[in-house]
């Protein structure tokens, strides 16, 4: 069962690693591949020591069958050794390293800035177990060998226990919603991890090494298949070793499913949206030509026939056209964004404006927590965004007939600022809020409304390296949060 579960979550950690090739999937395959090679080592090296009943076995191996082939394969104890050493000493300072790469608190980021440091003392260690390392060591006599062992044991839990420490300190740091259950996805890959690899942690390469060495069996010997091990304390690791693996399978499972279905999402949009482009272009531009000819004609028709309100009308309406076309066109296109530091104060200032203009009307409540925030942004494009936003929240307050205003909220979220956009509309159901990234996509019944603010929206945001996600608000109304990467150095809180 126990090799059944490691090797499973071998292949998942791969299959992450080939949905997302980044440095932090990379850490984790890593990091369950030193797991998987611990795990394997020491089962071989069980099944040839023997002396285990069958509930163990099952428990350990799954099938009699498999057992046996661990039994039976041909390897030397210096290689099984230095294969035990592999495992056991790249497990805990690639889990420290992942979590590190997971967490933005100042120690962590000054960690991981210094991280070869992390590495000094377990390639320390790992050089004191190469087999002919070892040899010498040990025959120095039992002192030195104290030493190496209980050195190595100390780093082992040091490091895992201080990236489960790390784990805890970001949870508690992150303060958004959304951030705290995607970290806690992420997290719990780790942790679960961490814990099945604790269970097996004190197997030393040093007893492989020393087969035949009886006088060392009292410092390095199988503590978890121990005769003297108690029924309780078996039944907690042989029980462990299975439901901690069985969550870290689902862990890894789950955070497959968020990194493919978002994958997915992009390539769709990305589709849609080329699609999309290429018919628009073509209808604005032919649309455009035919509107602008015709008010010339009634511009003409004015001039010779004096005022008239109906070919005022007409005119009015015509222009309307016009710069509803502009919009589409401009909406839908492909943009280039030059970026440059920009403050985000005059960047909800002009989408404000811009929102206020379409609706003079509109209740808005602007609380920046902070001012002199800067982003990297292109300030017309951005704020064009963050208005198409603004203004959809203005028209989902007032066709609710609620008489609450919208809220426009500006705060640092240490490496990020958070723009975030709350109104008491009727909020979004489940079938709209899969579409709604979608050009040409509206849940709203006017001739006003193209479908194509959210989905600029988006290509906006993520032009600027950034993120935008829906929450609903309880007691009703929706909250669109816009993520940015915020420039200087994180914040930590």
């Amino acid at each position: 069962m126990l090799l059944i579960l490691v090797t499973i979550i071998l292949i998942f950690s791969l299959v992450l690693l080939a949905i997302r090739r980044d440095l932090r999937c990379l850490l984790i395959s890593a990091s369950c591949l030193s797991l998987f090679l611990f795990i394997f080592a020491i089962l071989t090296y069980i099944a040839k020591k023997g002396g285990i009943g069958h509930e163990v076995s099952v428990m350990l191996y799954g099938t009699r069958g498999i057992r046996n082939w661990f039994m039976y394969r041909v390897t030397t104890l210096e290689g099984l050794g230095f294969f035990t050493s592999i495992g056991r000493y790249s497990f805990p300072v690639l889990l420290l390293l992942t979590a590190l790469d997971m967490s933005y608190f100042d120690l962590a980021v000054k960690l991981k800035r210094r991280f070869p440091l992390l590495l000094v003392i377990p390639l320390a260690i790992f050089i004191c177990y190469i087999p002919a390392v070892f040899k010498a060591l040990a025959e120095e006599g039992g002192p030195v060998l104290r030493i190496l062992v209980t050195s190595s044991k100390t780093y082992v839990y040091a490091y895992v226990l201080s990236a489960l420490v790390v784990l805890v300190r970001e949870y508690s740091a992150i303060t958004l919603p959304f951030f705290k259950r995607r970290f806690l996805a992420k997290s719990s890959i780790l942790v679960s991890l961490a814990i099945l690899f604790s269970f097996y942690a004190l197997q030393d390469p040093a007893q492989i090494y020393l087969f035949y060495h009886n006088e060392y069996m009292f410092l390095l010997g199988l503590w978890y298949l121990s005769p003297s091990l108690s029924p309780t304390m078996y039944a907690i690791v042989m029980t462990g070793s299975v439901v901690f693996g069985l969550i870290g399978a689902a862990s890894l499972v789950r955070y497959i499913s968020i990194n493919f279905n978002e994958r997915a999402e992009e390539i769709t949009l990305k589709r849609t949206a080329g699609l999309a482009s290429k018919w628009i272009g073509i209808l604005t531009h032919g649309t455009k030509n035919e509107l602008l000819a015709l008010d010339i004609l009634l511009a003409k028709i004015q001039r010779e026939h004096g005022e008239d309100k109906d070919v005022k009308r007409a005119h009015a309406i015509t222009t309307q056209l016009l710069e509803r076309i502009e919009r589409l066109h401009r909406t839908s296109r492909s943009t280039v964004s030059t970026l440059s530091p920009t403050l985000l104060d005059n960047i909800l200032a002009d989408a404000v404006r811009m929102t206020m203009d379409r609706h003079p009307d509109a209740q808005l409540v602007i609380n920046p927590q902070e001012s002199g925030i800067q982003v990297l942004a292109d300030g017309p494009n951005l704020s064009e965004a963050i208005a198409n936003i603004l203004m959809n929240a203005v028209e989902a307050t007032k066709e609710a007939g609620v008489d609450e205003a919208v809220r426009l909220d500006a705060e640092r979220e240490r490496l990020w600022v958070s723009i975030k956009i709350t109104d008491k509309g009727r909020g979004i159901d489940k079938k709209t809020l899969k579409n709604i990234w979608q050009p040409f996509y509206s849940s709203k019944n006017s001739s006003k409304n193209w479908g194509m603010g959210m989905y600029f929206a988006r290509s906006v945001v993520k032009e600027h390296l950034g993120s935008i996600r829906y929450e609903a608000v309880e007691g009703g109304g929706s909250r669109f949060i816009i993520l940015l990467p915020k420039l200087g150095l994180p914040q930590g809180r």
